[in-house]
């Protein structure tokens, strides 16, 4: 009798069923949270102002030294 005929191949079929369902689950959840995935591909740029003020608050900068840089920026020369 041939009680192994045909099942050489069918770990592949349940390799591949397993596979697709995976994908499946990860395509339905990256649908369900849209927003969560980053789009940027690159550092994003920040603001002069922001940076100044960041600065500020991590006491890099002395106040008098964070106005004089904030009237550069805006106001120029």
């Amino acid at each position: 009798m041939m009680w192994n005929h045909g099942c050489d191949m069918m770990w592949l079929g349940m390799a591949a069923g397993i596979l697709a369902f995976w994908v499946i689950v990860v395509l339905a959840v990256r649908a369900l949270f849209p927003g969560q995935r980053s789009t940027a591909t690159g550092p994003t740029r920040t603001n002069a102002l922001t940076l100044l003020d960041e600065g500020l608050a991590r006491s890099d900068l002395s106040v008098d030294e964070y106005e004089k840089r904030r009237h550069l920026i805006i106001h120029g020369r």
